[in-house]
């Protein structure tokens, strides 16, 4: 008499193992994320980001929260190419890797400020009697100023004869922090020979 095959058993293993597998792929997510900061590491929130996949498919966006940080769940592997977006600063693209097994390394985006209005078309520096505090005005729309209290630098834009600044970073008795709401400093006549702040006349270097 024959003993009856049992190879119904091995095939259903093989089967299940087939099934956990097809799941575990399915169930698989390519994920992708980091975050957005001007180049005072001040987190950016709304920033867009836009993945687009180099190979096939769609692409897809999401926004920054109010700590700077995006997150993308459900990429397909491959490389894809990440574009961080925010009105008043200049974009920033990246390319990097999506897999669907550990978890990526975070991405950066580190945006600079777009300022708005005119620019000195080179250093330009001004100082109140004493030498303390004093301005300094670079052709990149940048600025940096120095008070009795700390050091700080930002961002600004001329507007006839003011100059609105941004404070983005100031390193002052406690600690640093971003100031912003403008500034607004006044300049005495078209040739910026001095500017006023609060009563304080910084003349011209």
């Amino acid at each position: 008499m024959r003993r009856p095959h049992r190879r119904s058993g091995l095939v259903s293993w093989v089967t299940l193992g087939f099934v956990l597998a097809a799941a575990a792929s399915a169930g698989a997510q390519g994920r992708a994320g980091g975050e957005v900061t001007d180049k005072w590491d001040n987190p950016l929130e709304g920033a867009t980001v836009l993945a687009e996949p180099t190979r096939s498919g769609g692409p897809q966006t999401t926004t920054t929260g109010d700590d700077g940080r995006f997150q993308f769940v459900g990429l397909a592997s491959g490389d894809w190419t990440f574009t961080a977006t925010l009105d008043g600063y200049r974009g920033v693209q990246q390319v990097a890797a999506v897999t669907q097994l550990g978890n990526p390394r975070p991405m950066n985006f580190e945006l600079s400020v777009l300022a708005t209005g005119g620019r000195f078309r080179e250093r330009t520096e001004f100082e109140a009697e004493g030498g303390t505090p004093r301005f300094r005005f670079e052709e990149d729309g940048t600025f940096e100023f120095e008070d009795a209290e700390g050091e700080g630098e930002g961002t600004y834009g001329i507007v006839e004869l003011a100059a609105i600044l941004i404070v983005r970073d100031y390193d002052g008795p406690d600690d640093k922090f971003a100031i912003t709401t403008p500034v607004v400093v006044e300049f005495s006549d078209p040739l910026f020979t001095s500017l006023t702040l609060d009563g304080v006349v910084f003349q011209k270097q």
